[in-house]
């Protein structure tokens, strides 16, 4: 039996480990670090570690910011949108959504 992940597979709070990375005019949370929290929530909710997990860069620390990474699980492939939907001081909270 394939397991469905849930249109909303969580909401991950970027705080403690993840802090933001400053650049010269911008504030990001690492492509390292969205990668590790995708990796805990998939793993979380579907029971099942991802073979990978690919995100092509940073997320913005801006509300509303976006992210799409590829996630692969041995029954199957999909993407999720990481979103931005807040930014208190260093820490970044968004939620993760399968496309």
């Amino acid at each position: 039996m394939n397991a469905r992940i849930a249109r909303t597979i969580g909401t991950l709070a970027a705080a403690g480990g993840l802090l933001l990375g400053l650049s010269a005019c911008s504030m990001s949370v690492s492509s390292d670090d969205v990668k590790s929290e995708i990796t805990r929530v998939v793993q979380e909710q579907l029971q099942t570690a991802p073979n990978s997990v690919d995100c092509p860069a940073g997320l913005d620390a801006t509300v509303g910011a976006t992210l799409t990474c590829h996630v692969v699980i041995p029954q199957r492939s999909f993407d999720v949108v990481a979103k931005v939907t807040a930014v208190e001081g260093s820490d970044v909270k968004f939620d993760i959504n399968e496309v």
